[in-house]
């Protein structure tokens, strides 16, 4: 019989899968039956039993009488696997990195090629990490580790296959019968719901959709850098309870250390960090919350998108939206930059498979397989860990999946610059047309203003100055790039770089400072 090692998931379509599999899962807990189903699962399809799953997932299996390990991951990559093989030839699998550290035979190393990769994206994009010899299972493959030794495979591959015959109005029928449907299998009956809502249409359609009794939405002190206005508008159009979670920039930095050990690689991303800080104090009262991963990346809603019409996708490379610092930047402030690992190659291999499709859908493809997967639903995995708070993700169902794969680009985004045409010619049978159709202004966070705070701006300096930093930075540089955001002469001068740059700077300054404190806590002393 095998053994389950490890699980971590919710499956939408288990009343299916228990009926065809003939599993019995009345009056079980949906950790339980879920359980039960994947062992039922292996031992019908064998290593192919993830494309039977709807769902999120990551499973360790092991077999007794043969020895053998089989793991497998969710086709979008929402859960994370991580495996490592120690020097001896076995095989160390977790699902979180920290799990691994205290195994036989692991050793804790960085992998310092790898820097200049995050440095560029703001995360860590692909299956190595920033620890040597620890990789992430690819979404959709699997792996078998036993007498034959370590196999990679792939039980489902991305690819977009467009239907040219239905309208626009017809998609949206799609969308929103999938969408109901959606809702209806990843909520048991009894399960109480919340939502967050930030003003777009995203999370304005699974309020709309859902029966969540409250909306969350981040604020801050400053109402520019905020969407809790246009969200409180929409929850009461809905009829539904409405909450404000202000995040400080007391709280904000005084997270970072936690943000970061629940993370347990370094994230850039200042809308992360923020909805961390917001979670924490949500799951004092919520225990559960819905949330809108996948809208953008399944049905175009990042302006890049716009922009497809500067890209030739046979011969330019396409970065995505967070890659701030070129090679150029990167070799001035590291120490040592590795020729073999430009993010320019990493990319252009990562969105080959997508250049027989039109620029938008290449697009969306390079994306799904980069920045969605390692950013986006990284993101969410760690922010229920770190807070505890159960996150659901209504979008991220293969049957939204499979309409979004399906539908034209022209029906993502359209000629004259609109976005998400058939997700918001859908939503707006249930929400107001303002709401519908409202422009994305991306979860705004004032993190560029905070930084300049005095308290704040010495901690980084610190961190700049330190042990760390001259390991593996040229302090005098990155020491020049906080004079300049700061307003003060830069010891290095690069009169023509930092003006051009000027409204990056900060993101430069934060996307180092949060390297160094990472490897403060994980490799040196995390005292401040």
């Amino acid at each position: 019989m095998v053994e389950l090692r490890a699980y971590e998931g919710l499956i939408h379509n288990h009343e299916e899968l228990a009926e065809e599999l003939g599993v019995s899962i009345d009056g079980l807990s949906r950790r339980e039956r879920e359980e039960r189903l994947v062992v039922a699962a292996w031992d019908a399809w064998g290593t192919s039993l993830g494309n039977h799953l709807n769902g999120q997932f990551a499973i360790v299996l092991y077999n007794p009488e043969t020895y053998e390990t089989f793991c497998t991951r969710d086709p979008l990559g929402a859960e994370l696997l991580f495996y490592y093989k120690t020097i001896d030839g076995r095989l160390l699998v977790a699902t979180q990195i920290k799990d691994l550290f205290d195994q036989p035979g692991f050793r804790r190393e960085l992998n310092r090629e790898l820097i200049q990769f995050y440095l560029g994206f703001n995360y860590v994009p692909g299956e190595e990490t920033l620890f040597k010899g620890v990789y992430k299972l690819e979404p959709g493959g699997y792996l078998t580790f036993g007498s034959g030794g370590l196999v990679l495979g792939r039980y489902w591959e991305l690819s977009f296959e467009p239907d040219e015959s239905k309208s626009l109005e017809e998609w949206a029928d799609e969308l929103d019968c999938a969408f109901d449907a959606s809702i209806d299998t990843i909520i048991d009956e009894g399960e109480e719901v919340d939502s967050f809502l930030s003003g777009g249409v995203d999370s304005s359609y699974i309020l709309a959709k859902s029966g969540a009794k409250k909306a969350y939405c981040v604020s801050y002190d400053d109402p520019s850098a905020s969407e809790e206005e246009d969200a409180r508008k929409t929850a009461e159009t809905l009829g539904r309870a409405f909450e404000g979670v202000k995040v400080t920039p007391e709280e904000f930095f005084a997270s970072i250390d936690d943000f970061l050990l629940a993370y347990e690689q370094p994230s850039a991303d200042v809308a992360g960090l923020a909805l961390f800080c917001a979670c924490k104090k949500i799951a004092q009262e919520s225990k559960l919350c819905l949330s809108g991963e996948g809208a953008d990346e399944f049905f175009g809603g990042y302006s890049i998108y716009r922009n497809a019409k500067r890209y030739n996708k046979n011969t330019s490379v396409y970065f995505g939206a967070t890659y701030i610092m070129a090679d150029f930047e990167q070799k001035r402030f590291l120490k040592k930059w590795y020729a073999n690992r430009k993010a320019g190659d990493f990319m252009r291999e990562r969105g080959a498979g997508g250049r027989k499709y039109d620029t938008v859908a290449w697009m969306l493809y390079t994306d799904l397989r980069s920045y969605f997967e390692a950013s986006i639903l990284f993101n969410s995995t760690k922010i229920v860990r770190g807070t505890g708070l159960d996150i659901r993700m209504p979008y991220c169902d293969l049957r939204i999946f499979d309409i979004a794969r399906r539908m034209p680009s022209k029906f993502k985004v359209g000629e004259n610059g609109g976005n998400k045409l058939a997700l918001r010619a859908a939503a707006s049978r249930v929400l107001p047309h303002e709401v519908a159709y409202r422009k994305k202004l991306g979860f705004p966070v004032p993190a560029r203003k905070w930084l300049a705070d005095p308290k704040v701006a010495a901690e980084i300096r610190r961190a700049f100055e330190s042990d760390v930093a001259r390991e593996f930075f040229n302090v005098d540089e990155i020491g020049a790039l906080l004079d300049a955001f700061l307003g003060e002469k830069p010891r290095v001068s690069h009169p023509i770089w930092f003006g051009r740059r000027k409204t990056r700077i900060w993101r430069h300054v934060w996307v180092i400072y949060l390297f160094i404190r990472w490897y403060e806590l994980f490799f040196g002393n995390s005292e401040r």
